[in-house]
This record gives C-alpha cells, structure tokens and sequence, in this order.
C-alpha cells in the first residue's frame, strides 16, 4: 500500500484489496489470535474508535441517498472512511515491528523519489517567479503526500540527536542518526516546499526542545548535544535570517495575499455558513452553488468539509484522532517512553498538511493512522507498563 502509492495513488485501493485478501488467508490459517477480553478499558477505546468511524461513514452514505446525491459522488466522497473496518483485520493479522519496517522501506522509496526529482529538475526550481511573488511554492520542484513517510523516522533522529536516547532505535551513534536525518530532513522539505511540510518539520523541532529543556529545568543540566544542536539551529536560524530573503517568502506564503490562502479562506466561509447538526450527507454539493470542482463536494478543508457532509457524526473521527495524540503526547513527554511517543507523534504528522489538503483519508494515511493505534494498544499492555 505505501510503496504503490509512491507510483500511483489510485493503485493504492488495489493495494488495500490485495492486502485484505493476503491477511484475511493469513488471519484462517493462523493458529493463536489475540482476544479483545484481554484488553483493559483504556485499550478497547482506542480499539473500538476505527468501528465507530466507520459507522460515521455509514450514516454519510444513507444521508446523501436520501438527499438524492449521485451515487459515484456518494460513494467516492472520503471514501477513505469506509477502510476503517479495515482495522480489525490488520489488527489480527499484522504486527507493529512488521509495519515499521514496510514504512522504513517505503520511506527510502519516497526519499530517492524526492532526491531524484530535485536532481532532475534542479535548473528549473523557483521557475514559477519571485519568491516573495509566489511564496514557499515557487521552489516547489514535485509535491507528493508519500514524502511523510519519514516523519516518524526523522523525528527518531531528532530524538537520537538531541536529547541522547540511542536505546530502542535503529540509530545507534551520532553519524548515522545525523545522515539520516539529512536525508529525511531534505526530503520532507525540499522538493515539495509545502507550507504543511514545512510546519511538521518546525514542530518536530519544537518537540524535541520542549522535551529536552524540560528534562534541563527538573535537573539543571543540559546534555552536549542539545546544547550544540541547539547552537546550530540557531546559527541556522540568524543565517536564514540575514543573508536570505527567507522571512519575506514565508510572510506572503502564510499571507491572505498568497492564492491557495484566499481561496481555503474563501471555502470557509461557504462551507461552515451551510453547517447543520445532521450533516448534507457525503457527496453532496453546496446549495449556494460554490464548488471547486465538477463534482461539487470535494474541498481544500478537509476538517470543515467533514463537518458540513457528517455534522455531528464526525466526532468519532476527531476524537480518534484526538485519542491518539493525547497517548503521543503522554507517551514522549510525560512517561519518558521517548520513541514510542515519537513514532506515534510522526506517524500522526499527516494530520497537519491534512487541514489544507484532501489527503487525510488516503489509504496510506488511513493505515498510517492503525499502525498508531496498533502502538498505542500494545504500549498499554501491562507487560509494556
């Protein structure tokens, strides 16, 4: 499912069908399962919400029929939220060390990808005019959803970096911990000059600080290589800053003025002014007659859009997502379980591009978001505690 939607992202629905077919013949002849009586309160939450998502889809589908909505509409519009039974099977049939490890090779994928469509194309970034004209998007040499792949590894960097935690990872010394991060770093950003991206990428910055001078504020001592990480970024930083047009770019990029921010601006307030408790049903258009393209339903913002097709029904959703980030969160800042919360925190990075962008429901997201909850179930087995 990761590495075909590098290719082509509609072969990632024959991807999910394949898979399914695959886990459902290991799943029959498998001889041990895991029981759902063995899991404590706070794991069948988190076990149960894919069900309750999916359920939410259900009632999307039965609103927009009744409404009269063509049928490919209904059943195309966030079709993501149908994989979510999905769950389940992937639950019983693969293990988290097993999907970390199609992620890592599916992320090498995505950054020779990205490496070479940089090499590629070099002569021609920034060709869509003055930066400080165009914002981020005018060095944007290919933009591809799969460049998140390495979020939860470059956050392990960080980790292995900063805050001196090798135990448990992959990255057993300094060099290799920084080579990858170069790597992953360049890929998330470089090419695709996404303004999501590059948010995700400042936030795992800020993690890692938060996480590390907190650690300097119980102990009073502050390890070598924070302090000299630290240092770098903000030599980094001054450097940008003085010698670059850098703080400009951005300015407009995040600017009224920049046209993709007029027009999520513009959708805004179309979308929330025909918000309703029991939602218009998924595949439905606004009846004010705004659209964004032929089909009518389809929209930038994703969360709001969810709103107006699902109204309240989009809880299930939210507070999935919600769940998650609260264990993340707990997980790296609170419980000292360092790369568990990462990997959870960088599997969920999708999220933040997903604000601005229709790929929260893309199937790699969608398992993105199991392998999570997979993580989240089995940190909370006692044997874990």
């Amino acid at each position: 499912i990761f590495a075909l939607t590098i290719i082509d992202g509609r072969m990632s629905y024959l991807a999910v069908v394949l898979f399914c077919v695959v886990a459902v013949i290991k799943i029959g002849f498998s001889s041990s399962s895991v029981g759902v009586r063995r899991l404590s309160p706070p794991q069948f939450f988190i076990f149960i919400m894919p069900l309750f998502v999916f359920f939410s889809w259900c009632y999307g589908v039965i609103v927009g029929l009744l409404n009269g909505v063509e049928v490919s509409y209904v059943f195309s519009n966030f079709a993501g939220l149908s994989l979510y039974v999905l769950f389940y099977i992937f639950y019983f049939s693969v293990r988290p060390e097993t999907s970390k490890k199609a992620l890592f090779f599916s992320a090498i994928c995505s950054c020779i990808f990205g490496l070479y469509a940089v090499y590629s194309s070099y002569a021609s970034v920034g060709g869509g005019g003055d930066a400080d004209q165009v914002g981020i998007a005018g060095f944007r040499t290919l933009y591809s959803a799969t460049f998140l792949y390495v979020v939860p590894f470059l956050l392990v960097c960080l980790v292995c970096l900063f805050l001196q935690r090798k135990s448990g990872s992959a990255f057993k010394s300094d060099l290799k911990a920084s080579f990858w991060f170069l790597i992953f770093g360049f890929t998330l950003v470089v090419p695709a000059m996404s303004k999501g991206f590059i948010l995700v990428f400042i936030l795992l910055f800020m993690l890692v600080f938060v996480a590390g001078y907190s650690s300097v504020l119980r102990t009073m001592v502050i390890g070598k290589n924070l302090f000299f990480m630290t240092f770098l970024v903000l030599l980094a930083g001054a450097a940008l800053l003085l010698f670059t047009d850098i703080y400009n770019v951005i300015a407009f990029s995040f600017s009224s003025g920049e046209s993709s921010n007029s027009t999520r601006s513009e959708q805004f307030g179309y979308l929330v002014s025909e918000w309703s408790f029991s939602g218009a049903g998924l595949g439905s258009s606004l009846q004010s007659g705004y659209q964004r393209d032929e089909t009518g339903y389809g929209f930038e913002l994703t969360y709001i859009n969810l709103v107006n097709k699902l109204g309240v029904l989009t809880i299930p959703l939210f507070l999935s997502y919600v769940s998650v980030l609260f264990y993340g969160i707990k997980f790296f800042f609170f419980e000292g379980r360092l790369f568990t919360g990462a990997w959870i925190l960088g599997l969920m990075a999708f999220l933040i591009p997903g604000a601005g962008n229709p790929l929260l429901l893309a199937p790699v997201f969608v398992f993105m978001h199991f392998i999570a909850i997979m993580l989240i179930i089995t940190e909370l087995s006692p044997q874990y505690e």
